[in-house]
């Protein structure tokens, strides 16, 4: 049986301006969520989307390099 994967909107665009404005490099990030700064490079670049399971981590990371609440809205693509 085929795995099914989760298909949101996700913006590497976003993820790239969210790590930016909390001055993290792509490793520095990827340290902060337990992932590898490939995962990060090749969401940002859209080569891939993460998994369901790596965006908590990613908004969590996110959130406490910012000292603010991110929602995982923010790596959305807007849409309307």
């Amino acid at each position: 049986m085929a795995r099914s994967t989760l298909r949101l909107p996700f913006s590497g665009n976003r993820l790239r301006e969210w790590r930016e404005r909390a001055g993290l490099t792509q490793r520095e990030l990827a340290e902060a969520c337990g992932l590898s700064r490939y995962q990060i490079s090749r969401w940002e670049t859209g080569d891939a989307r993460p998994e369901p399971g790596s965006l908590r981590p990613l908004v969590q990371g996110l959130s406490d390099a910012l000292g603010e609440p991110l929602d995982l809205a923010d790596l959305l693509e807007c849409t309307g």
